[in-house]
């Protein structure tokens, strides 16, 4: 039977983060810094319907954009595959061309796993979503800042019940954590920090295009 590969073991492009730093707009903005991001991207230019990347190899691709309604206010983007022509919110980097999950017949890692070990590693999760460590051994991370409340003790209690059954297993609580299905696509060495890998610090209304962008190069549609 053929071997799956991961989405963790590739690293993704998605759309939600260019639309959140306001790359998206009508006027064309440059990214000639984009590697310290995206490693095996060189460039980087985008507007409201489409993204031209080129690639470390040479390799260029253009990927259309298309924008749903939202009921408050500002639409919501999605890339168009290249392959399939569907609408999709990530494209994955092969090395020269991004593509879709589904065109890759990439799985996610808790599709290769058993009941238990999926529950494992969504209690692992979900230690790290509330700023603890990845260990199941320890006691219940402190309610991260700016968390709710009500929320801090939802997560808590679900937690509980993730992990009472698998403390009774010395398999899980003595296991070392792998972190590679839990922080999937580190960013590269230099780079600050994206809301695409949980750093759930960032600041939405801060236009992060500064340390990447050049001042738009005019209009393009």
């Amino acid at each position: 039977m053929t071997r799956h590969h991961t989405v963790e073991n590739f690293q993704y492009f998605d759309v939600h983060d260019l639309h959140r730093v306001r790359a998206l707009e009508d006027n064309l903005v440059s990214f000639p810094l984009v590697s310290f991001r995206w490693p095996g991207i060189v460039g980087l230019k985008t507007n409201r319907w489409h993204v031209d990347v080129e690639f470390r190899g040479g390799a260029t691709q253009r990927v259309s954009l298309v924008w749903t309604r939202c009921h408050f206010g500002r639409g919501r983007p999605w890339f168009i595959c290249v392959r399939c022509d569907q609408r999709v919110g990530k494209l994955y980097n092969t090395g020269a061309s991004l593509t879709c999950r589904r065109c890759l017949g990439l799985w996610y890692a808790s599709q290769r796993r058993g009941a238990q070990s999926r529950r494992y590693l969504q209690a692992l999760k979900l230690r790290l979503r509330l700023n603890g460590i990845a260990s199941i051994g320890l006691p219940l991370p402190e309610r991260p800042r700016r968390m709710h409340r009500t929320t801090y003790e939802r997560l808590c209690r679900r937690l509980e019940r993730l992990e009472q059954p698998l403390r009774q297993n010395r398999r899980f609580t003595s296991r070392e954590t792998d972190y590679s299905p839990l922080v999937p696509n580190p960013p590269h060495k230099g780079a600050r920090n994206s809301p695409a890998h949980g750093n759930r610090s960032y600041d939405k209304g801060q236009d992060a295009r500064d340390q990447y962008c050049t001042p738009p190069e005019g209009n393009a549609r």
